[in-house]
């Protein structure tokens, strides 16, 4: 099977054609902070249901959200807890995904018959501008065949599932591997980690301020990752 075509993310208009790509419902390979990601709109359940069936994952797993600034996280979430403004201000863009109350008119797609929707503002300046051309949210799971090794460079990322989307949106670079996305849960009460990434639990208890008590629940495996 031939694999999709590569645009280099350094030229503008290989970020144009990326978005008019998943702006039609397609599937695109994309530079996220620390491997590539599989990006499709989360506004056509279609392309969201395909990037399941590209990692030949189980539907009963969810995947994060990518969106471009916190003045989007409307768009998925039905409110935004004010222990959340604490932490978006010093770790956005960056390795924080916050899980929040989602909107009930989501796709299914994305909540898989949950409550929740895991979102975060990536670093990686291509994606960035992706989002800001396409002016939608984005999934983000991780460029792969669910139990294969996560893909750090395109080339590997080609291999694995190149003739299964699109195209790639290519830059090394951006991609700086190391530690993932730390996840926190903000609802009513009390704010849980469900994983310590490349931001600590200090960190976070830090930016929640010292008297607010934060729980630690490791055990998070069905959700987004």
């Amino acid at each position: 099977m031939e694999s999709a075509p590569v645009l280099p993310a350094g030229n503008p208009e290989s970020i144009v054609a990326a978005a008019q790509l998943l702006r039609d419902g397609g599937v695109v390979v994309i530079p996220t902070d620390t491997v590539y990601g599989l990006a499709a709109s989360v506004f056509r359940p279609e392309a969201v249901a395909r990037v399941f069936q590209v990692k030949e994952r189980a539907p009963d797993v969810r995947v994060p959200v990518l969106v471009a600034t916190a003045a989007d996280i409307p768009l998925l979430a039905r409110e935004v807890p004010r222990d959340a403004w604490n932490l978006i201000v010093p770790f956005w863009p960056g390795a924080l995904t916050l899980v929040l109350p989602a909107r009930r008119d989501l796709p299914p797609e994305l909540t898989r018959g949950g409550d929740t929707i895991a979102v975060r503002v990536p670093a990686a300046l291509p994606t960035l501008r992706l989002l800001e051309v396409l002016g939608e949210p984005i999934v983000g799971t991780s460029a792969n065949i669910s139990g294969w090794p996560a893909a750090r460079t395109w080339e590997a990322a080609a291999a694995q599932i190149g003739g299964r989307v699109d195209a790639i949106l290519a830059d090394d670079n951006a991609v700086t591997g190391g530690l993932p996305s730390t996840v926190v849960e903000l609802q009513e009460g009390q704010p849980i980690i469900h994983r310590v990434g490349a931001i600590s639990s200090e960190q976070i208890r830090n930016a929640l301020g010292a008297r607010r008590k934060v729980r630690e629940d490791l055990t998070y495996r069905s959700r987004p990752r």
